[in-house]
């Protein structure tokens, strides 16, 4: 069954915005009605293995040794075993809050943009607690037989005592039942974790459709999420950007006129402060795909009122500058962005803006208008990570495995012939996993690096590996 079954007007989402309307829908969004199956730690034994295999890369000039470990490994969702009617589900995203790693899962066989899957939908988001020193332990899943998810940020909420998942991707509308005008699929979904007894809460469950295919990405700003929706094609034809307040009643605002195919979301480290009327949060940048280009777009000095909730959010508008490069031949696949912020550092080549752009690897924004520009290319780029404490950047390259790459600290820290984006080295796939048998695929799609020394490696159909770097 075809994901996208019909293509409709976008016109119809414009006016349906510009006349104020609703954009949640009266369908019903609980848990039962989304089909949501919950496991707990007693009925899916050993899906986490031990590990415990070192390896070590230097820079050829630098003689910087980098000494990682790898601790753990949880294996793929198993079709076998869950209500899903396919192959097993692939770790597409990471997000980690305190101890506990969060993975959403989703169908593989994307045939290079995932809302082209021909697979039956299929997503899964499951919690892994780092318990001890190099020590992880799988502690919940809940499966969403209907959804597939792409990308997740969560929040801890201390007056509550749950970490509040939120997941971006699309449901089956045949499913869903949504009444919303330009509804192809697209939706952002949240899920409670209660962090006090380690397991999820599905009735907690929320749900809020969007224009478009599918919800790409996600992030947190101005005391609201934010949610960029895309369609894979670089058409002008479904994407958008929409800020939504943690209950997901409904979207606040939106901006659909200067959103082609949204693709990535990032915050700027640098301008990120305490939320508070009349105060910036944080400037917001979307990766935006168009035809054979990729545009970066600024909302400058998000903000949001501490007694109202409410932001300052419009859409885009001449005052904002917009950077904009071609990068051609386009080729679909997932992007990223990233700050690489060094400690004290604002706006120089130590904490750029760098882009992941599929297979012309890495590029830069630069600065002003038509900046955007070539940075390095190791092949496919489906993700990154900026260590801000080592300085380097982690360049996941799909099936060749992930690159560490040299920053402006870690750069000139090393000396005189170590420079910006130099290969400080690759991953070495681990030779063994215990209890797992045949080769296991080291295809990284997703990195997040937490508690400085820890990190997580999302390996699609190869699972999820959890890596730590020892003290220098």
């Amino acid at each position: 069954m075809k994901k996208i079954a019909t293509i409709l007007s976008i016109a119809a989402v414009v006016v349906a915005c510009n006349r104020g309307e609703d954009l949640s829908s009266s369908a019903p969004v609980d848990s039962t009605s989304a089909g949501v199956v919950h496991y707990k730690r007693s009925d899916l034994p050993g899906s986490v293995t031990e590990m415990n295999e070192t390896f070590s890369i230097s820079a050829k000039a630098s003689g910087t040794q980098l000494n990682y470990t790898y601790r753990g490994y949880a294996k793929p969702v198993d079709a076998d075993n869950t209500p899903f009617n396919s192959d097993d589900l692939a770790a597409a995203a990471i997000f980690a809050v305190d101890d506990v790693v969060f993975v959403c899962w989703h169908t593989n066989g994307n045939a290079g943009s995932p809302l082209n899957n021909t697979n039956p939908y299929g997503g899964s988001v499951a919690a892994y607690k780092l318990s001890g020193i190099g020590q992880y332990t799988f502690m919940d899943r809940v499966d969403f037989p209907n959804h597939d998810f792409f990308k997740m940020a969560a929040h801890k909420n201390t007056s509550t005592g749950n970490i509040e998942v939120f997941v971006a991707g699309q449901r089956d509308p045949d499913n869903s039942k949504y009444l919303l005008a330009g509804h192809y699929g697209a939706t952002v979904s949240r899920v409670d974790y209660d962090y006090i007894n380690d397991e999820f809460f599905e009735p907690s469950f929320l749900e809020l459709p969007l224009p478009g295919y599918a919800a790409t990405d996600i992030i947190a700003a101005s005391s609201n999420y934010y949610v960029l929706t895309g369609n894979g094609t670089g058409a002008n034809n479904g994407g958008g950007l929409y800020e939504v307040d943690r209950t997901l009643n409904n979207v606040k605002k939106a901006d659909i006129n200067n959103i082609h195919d949204g693709v990535a979301l990032a915050i700027n480290p640098a301008t990120a402060v305490k939320p508070g009327p009349g105060n910036a949060y944080s400037d917001l940048w979307v990766l935006d795909r168009r035809a054979n280009n990729y545009h970066i777009h600024k909302f400058l000095g998000l903000s949001s009122d501490i007694n109202t909730g409410l932001s300052n959010f419009s859409s885009l508008s001449a005052s904002h500058s917009t950077s904009v490069g071609t990068i051609s031949p386009i080729n679909y696949e997932r992007g990223d962005l990233v700050w690489a912020l060094g400690p004290n550092s604002f706006s120089t080549d130590m904490d750029s803006l760098i882009i992941a752009v599929g297979s012309n690897g890495i590029w830069e924004a630069g600065t002003g208008a038509a900046g955007i520009h070539s940075a390095v290319d190791l092949g496919a780029c489906t993700g990154l990570a900026y260590d801000s404490g080592l300085g380097v950047m982690y360049y996941s390259a799909g099936e060749s495995g992930m690159w560490v790459l040299a920053m402006g600290e870690y750069a000139n820290n090393a000396g005189p012939l170590v420079n910006l984006y130099d290969i400080v080295g690759r991953f070495v796939p681990p030779s063994t996993v215990g209890g797992i048998s045949g080769t296991i695929p080291f295809n990284i799609k997703d990195i997040t690096v937490y508690h400085s020394r820890n990190l997580a490696l999302a390996s699609g159909d190869g699972g999820v590996f959890f890596v730590q770097r020892d003290k220098n």
